[in-house]
Formats: C-alpha cells, structure tokens, sequence
C-alpha cells in the first residue's frame, strides 16, 4: 500500500515531491496525486493518530467528482518569488495549489507547473533561481585519507577516519575523527554533526555507503535499518545520492575538499595522544573555515548559519539518539559475561545460561529469559577489566563450591610450591577473587599441557621475575621449556573431563577463551 501518511508528513515539513517519492518508495506522480486529492478533501498536516494509510485512503478516494478547469499560473508572480533567497519551485507550487482551491479551481501537477513557468521564463528571457532550501538538508560523507593519533591503550600508531557533514544552503561544515567507519561510528557521526547544528534537517544525503543504504536503485531504495531508525529519532528522511552521481550531494563534496587542504593537511605532522585530541584540532580548523568570508558573496558559512539557518534547523529532540549493540552470550563459570574484552557480572543463580547483552557508549544491559538481571557502566580502555556488583556472588560459595579460591589453591599445591605461590598471587590480585578464577585454570591446565614439572619451573622462574606474575608470563616460560626439551612434542590438544579437576566441570579455553559468544 501506498505510505499516504508519511507522504504527507514529509510534504508538510516541506520536502521537495521527488526526495518524498525517492524515501517513500512510490512515484512522484503518486506523491503528486496524493497532495492534490488531500487539500480537496481538506486533509491537513498533522493529522490524528488512529488514522492510518487505510482511513486517508478512503478519505482520499470516495466516488470520482468532475474535474475543473486547470488554475492559470501568475508567472511573473512565481518568477518574482524565486529570487528570493530559499525559495524553490516547489514552494511556489504549493502556494499556487493553495490559491487554486481556494478559488474553486484544479491546479497544475508539479512538473506540468513546472515546464510551463520555464518556458515562460525563457520566452520572457528570465534567469530562474532555483536551489536548495534553507535548512532543508544535511549532506555526509568520509574523507579520502585517514589521519593517524597514538592509542593512549597501546601506546602504538592508529589510524583515525574523518567525517564531514554540511548544510549545503549556508555551506556550514562540520567535521569529527572516528578509529574506523563502521556502523557505529558512521551513526556517531551523525549523532555528533546533528548536536553541532544545533538540530536537523527533513532531507539527509548520504553516500551509497553500506553502513547507511543497503541497495539503491532506479526501482528499489532499501536503508540500513540502524541508519534509519537514528534518521527518524532526528526526523530526517534518508534520500541518499543516486550511484554515481557525486552531484547530489556536490556541498559535501565541496566541503570534504576544503576539510583535506585547510584542516586535515596542516596537521599532517603534528602529534595526537588521543582520538579526542585529534577531533579537537579538526574543529579548530574547520572553525576558521567557518569564519572566513565567501569570496565571491558577502559574509560567511558562520554568519550564514546563524543569521538564517539556524532557525530554520528542526529542534533536536530530548535525548541525543543512543547507538545499541547487541550480543548472544553464554554465562561462564565466574558468573560473568565477556564484551569486546571486558567482562560484566550477573547473579551466580544464572551460570551457563545464555543471557542477551545491549550495550550503549556508556551502559551495559544484561538479560537472561527476557529478564534483565543486571546492569553496569561500560568499561573503556585496556582489555581485560572486571566490572562485578558485590550482590551477585554467592553467599560464602555455598551454592557453587565447585569453583573457589580454596580449591584452585588445593590443585596448585599437588604441582609443587612455585605453582601454589602464583596461583595465590593471582587469586588475591584481584579485588573479587572470582575474577582470577579463568586466570588460575588457564595455568594449572598448562601443567596438562607441558607437564607438571615444566609448570613448576616455569612458576619458580616468574616469581624469581615479580612477586605477582600474570598468567601471560607464565605461559611463554613454560613454552619456551618444553621447546627446549628434546624429543618432548609440544603444541598437543586434549581434552579434559571433569575427573581432571576433581569432578568439577570445565567449558574449555584459557585466559583468552570469551566462551561461546555469539554476534547477533
């Protein structure tokens, strides 16, 4: 069925006719069609909530009436309009539209009142203004080449992508560094321009990136669902470029251009810390971009922007648009929850079942049966953090005594006493003893793997290395023992039964192991 009702939602907010066919997947005639039969009917913008494409459909299309004769068009009025700045076409034909039912008359579909006035235009030797509207779009796109900042986390070079979104009416630029252009950051980045803006706008022009428009054809638009639901959080219809064709979006092209020659080129060679400090910098200089005069008009894409577009910008809404990952997990024997590297408590009560992750930029959510259980802020930074609520453990490890400090300090002692000395340390390393617990099987399972005696060396050495010696070190001496041993096979996998670990059932993997996770 036809989208009535969002046809002429986007058509009041006053989107052209043909950016309202290409988002709503229908003609421009059947736009066309539509607005005309609804100011016959008296239909109006907004309309009732309960009324749904079916009712406008029936409002719109009761028994067929006579038609009237065609309103004539007041070119000279239409020409003198167009001069004005922010003024298109298709305002006017509204307006004409408007006069016409008011008189009692049928006007002329778009493009007929089109083809006429320019004809008129021409016959009269008139030069038509006709361009964008004030605070009628935004336009996106990436960068060519990436910049390059030092992760705080690694201490190593990475490299940052530079997004740039521009109102094409005022030419006002904005530009941001993400570490990748994934979906994530791609929706950041709106998230980030929208919040510069000061609001948004009815029409957004992207690329035909994957990350924001999933086909885009002559007969079909499909928009990544994500990228559309954050449109619609800004009310923005997504109507992205046509495939080859840079034109459509030619303001953002012009403004990436200027962002690569005045703002990413001159600081080719400075040195970043931070992906922070980076975007800082790219907004200091597209600042000064902002500011400096047009050359071939008077003032500025800043003036511009603040004298008139601004106010034309649609409000941004309460609540900047929150991007959500999800993820399928299974509970591991820790009670915790591994995510992107970091692991999240749940109650004790929930081990090995699935539980259902969404996670935020700054909150972590976690179910189990569709039921949340728990709740954390998200960690950041080096991988490998604990974020554990004290409620979750159990009571003296009565319900669970299968895994405890005791026990792994039991199994540590029948390898020898450098083994019970590290698996101690691990365990009181850690603010919740629960979070060695993956640590310390890891390294008794490498006394499996290379033999008692080379785990026992391997532990004696480390500790010779630090009183709290981490798993990591552990592990490369002892592989770096048994290599040495001759005629001594290594690299060999097993496979442990519970009898292994005194009837205590174990779900594979060291300290790397996240359990079976799964991307949805």
């Amino acid at each position: 069925m036809v989208k009535y009702r969002e046809i002429l939602r986007l058509r009041a907010m006053g989107v052209s006719q043909q950016n309202t066919a290409h988002s709503c997947g229908c003609a421009a005639s059947t736009v066309q069609e539509v607005e005309k039969r609804a100011r016959a009917v008296g239909l109006e913008w907004p309309l009732p909530q309960e009324m749904d494409d079916a009712a406008i459909r029936a409002r719109l299309y009761p028994k067929a009436q006579s038609r009237s004769a065609k309103f004539p068009i007041d070119h000279e009025k239409v020409d003198a309009e167009l001069m004005r700045r922010g003024m298109t076409l298709a305002l006017c034909w509204n307006e004409y539209c408007e006069e016409a039912v008011a008189s009692g008359g049928e006007p002329y579909q778009y493009s007929a009142f089109c083809q006429r006035h320019r004809k008129w235009a021409e016959a009269n030797a008139f030069t038509m203004r006709v361009g964008c509207k004030c605070g009628e779009k935004t336009e996106v796109d990436w960068a060519g080449d990436p910049m390059e900042y030092f992760d705080p986390d690694t201490g190593l070079a990475a490299k940052a992508w530079v997004s740039v979104a521009c109102l094409p009416w005022s030419q006002y630029t904005f530009a941001d560094a993400f570490p990748d252009m994934g979906e994530e950051s791609w929706i950041a980045a709106h998230v980030h321009a929208f919040s510069f803006f000061g609001g948004s706008t009815p029409i957004l022009v992207p690329d035909n990136c994957k990350t924001g428009v999933t086909r885009n054809t002559v007969d079909e638009l499909i928009v990544n669902e994500r990228y559309r639901r954050m449109a619609g959080h800004y009310g923005c219809a997504v109507v992205p470029a046509r495939p080859r064709r840079p034109r459509d979006k030619g303001s953002v092209e012009a403004a990436v251009g200027l962002v690569e020659r005045q703002a990413m080129a001159p600081l080719r060679d400075r040195t970043f810390l931070s992906l922070a400090e980076l975007s800082a910098a790219l907004a200091a200089k597209v600042g000064v971009i902002n500011a400096r005069p047009f050359q071939k008009r008077e003032g500025s894409r800043e003036s511009e922007y603040l004298g008139q577009e601004k106010g034309s910008l649609i409000p941004l809404p309460a609540h900047p648009y929150r991007i959500v990952v999800h993820k399928s997990v299974t509970i591991q024997f820790n009670y915790h929850v591994a995510f992107e590297g970091m692991f999240y408590s749940v109650p004790f009560t929930c081990l090995r079942k699935k539980a259902d992750i969404a996670a935020t930029a700054t909150a972590l959510a976690i179910a189990v049966d569709g039921e949340r259980v728990a709740t954390h802020p998200r960690l950041h930074g080096a991988k490998g953090q604990y974020s554990t609520n004290p409620e979750h453990m159990p009571d003296a490890h009565r319900d669970y005594a299968e895994w405890n400090g005791d026990r792994f300090r039991r199994w540590a002692v029948e390898k020898g006493a450098p083994v019970a000395a590290a698996v101690d340390a691990m365990l009181r390393s850690r603010t919740v003893e629960q979070q060695a617990y993956r640590t310390c099987r890891a390294l008794l399972d490498l006394g499996r793997r290379h033999g008692d005696d080379v785990l026992e060396e391997a532990c004696s050495k480390a500790l010779g290395y630090s009183r709290n010696p981490s798993y990591k070190t552990v592990k490369t001496i002892a592989a770096k023992l048994a290599s040495d041993k001759p005629g001594e096979p290594d690299g060999h996998a097993y496979l442990r039964g519970s009898e292994y670990y005194d009837g205590a059932g174990t779900d594979g993997g060291g300290e790397e192991a996240d359990g079976n996770d799964e991307e949805e």
